[in-house]
């Protein structure tokens, strides 16, 4: 005779069968929350969501009536629920409560919820690179098509002319290298290939949406690391790695959108605490050629364990959507298999220029123009905000990290004045009760001190 699930051992006695309203009853379910801290109770809900065990539409009990069976605070319970809906596993309304909504909720959820242009005199909401600094593709372009037989297919996915400048350039020996359809699309594919439901993925505790969306994507559970300006902390990833994740997923340079960069320093410390673990490490590096830190890598001490991912689309321009995966071969190999079982690989036109954009001197130096341009706006930005009493995050960046006391009401008022930001909830691996906002500085404009004073004065309301 088969088990009931979960599901049915914990609904209230007088709900009846099957209606999706049916109530949780709060004592059977508070049996099942050993850890009874905010992450605990959202990370064990997370697995019976993801399992199937608490079916969707599912009616969630009340904040007050979990917390009396469990004896915590209702803050707690907010907590755990705040972090529940941001991993878009449930959803409340203040009339009706909240409710189970499941993993098929995910697919993108976090980038999805960025928004897209606003109708502003100033969109600041998202780090679109400056056309005006951008180079010319026409050439480039032009010259892949005489360079290449593009009437017929191609004898591989990396074109060798690419292949040979990457090389040169990548910082360590790689063992094995492909190209994809651009950075996120990189880590998409080796997630495909490496991960299963309920693999831990360490991440960093604020990150770019697109990733936090690969990990949740994949039913993985994310496990944040506290970065500083020089990447990970040392015991916070001594910490993390105590729960023998799968994955370390991390930004090594121009981090969005909290800004640090690893440093050499910081490489040697991390790389003894990841020898020789059972562990994938995938760095992504997505604007390197605007970056005026160092070139630091994990896979110049630990090769054998590392994957590097790059690409061009925010120094070259959006529409070269080239991205390179070089490392691990046992990996890259499978990803490389499916590329070719399903023709899913950039065009060898677009790979020739690239190739021809990177080693081209008038190209180059108008991505050495553009990343100092970049810099002096982001300095700007951020002088101006620490003159107002906020502290922004980060050495460098396409945007600007700062933490407000309220992000709807410094939001709203910048919107008032004809100027768009983001909100930080997206690039936030567990909410934790801060609220953060996102400034992009790609453009040029000079409402520096205007945007510092707004957000200084709702941060101090």
């Amino acid at each position: 005779m088969p088990q009931p699930r979960i599901t049915d051992q914990l609904r209230d006695a007088d709900a009846v069968p099957g209606r999706q309203s049916d109530r949780l009853h709060a004592s059977a379910l508070a049996l099942m929350l050993t850890d009874r801290s905010a992450r605990g109770i959202a990370d064990r809900l997370g697995h019976l969501i993801y399992s199937g065990e608490l079916g969707q539409g599912l009616h969630l009990p009340t904040v007050r009536a979990l917390a009396a069976a469990l004896h915590v605070g209702p803050t707690t319970i907010a907590s755990a629920w705040a972090q529940l809906r941001q991993r878009g596993l449930i959803h409340s309304d203040r009339r009706h409560g909240s409710f189970v909504g499941g993993p098929g909720r995910l697919a993108g959820r976090r980038y999805a919820s960025l928004p897209a242009p606003a109708r502003v005199g100033l969109d600041l909401s998202t780090a679109f690179p400056d056309p005006a600094l951008l180079p010319d593709l026409a050439g480039p372009m032009a010259e892949a098509v005489l360079g290449t037989r593009w009437r017929s297919y191609p004898d591989d996915t990396v074109d060798p002319h690419l292949a040979a400048v990457l090389h040169a350039s990548w910082p360590f020996e790689a063992e094995d290298f492909t190209v994809t359809s651009g950075a996120h699309d990189a880590v998409h594919r080796v997630a495909d290939v490496l991960l299963h439901p309920h693999d831990r993925v360490v991440v960093e505790e604020v990150a770019a949406a697109s990733l936090l969306d690969i990990v949740e994507d994949h039913r993985a559970r994310a496990t944040p690391v506290i970065c500083d300006d020089e990447g990970p902390l040392p015991e916070a990833l001594e910490l993390a790695l105590t729960a023998q994740p799968r994955m370390l997923l991390f930004q090594s340079r121009m981090a969005s959108p909290h800004g640090h960069a690893l440093s050499r320093r910081r490489a040697q410390a991390l790389a003894p605490m990841l020898a020789g673990r059972d562990i994938v490490i995938v760095e992504q590096d997505t604007a390197h050629e605007l970056a005026p830190t160092p070139d630091v890598s994990l896979g110049e001490y630990l090769p054998e364990q590392t994957l590097l991912v790059r690409s061009w689309n925010k120094s070259h321009g959006p529409h070269l959507r080239v991205g390179a995966l070089a490392g691990i071969r046992r990996v890259v190999s499978r990803v490389r298999a499916r590329q070719k079982a399903t023709g899913s690989w950039p065009s060898v036109l677009t790979q020739r220029a690239l190739a021809q954009m990177l080693t081209d001197p008038q190209t180059q130096a108008a991505i050495r123009l553009a990343g100092s341009r970049y810099r002096q706006r982001r300095q700007r930005m951020v002088r101006a905000l620490h003159e107002h009493g906020l502290a922004p995050t980060g050495v460098a960046g396409l945007s600007v990290w700062v933490q407000v006391r309220n992000a709807g009401t410094a939001i709203r008022s910048l919107a008032a004045d004809g100027i768009g930001v983001a909100s930080g909830a997206p690039f936030v691996a567990y909410a934790d009760g801060r609220a953060h906002v996102r400034i992009a500085t790609t453009l040029q404009h000079d409402r520096h001190a205007h945007i510092a004073r707004t957000l200084g004065e709702a941060h101090r309301s």
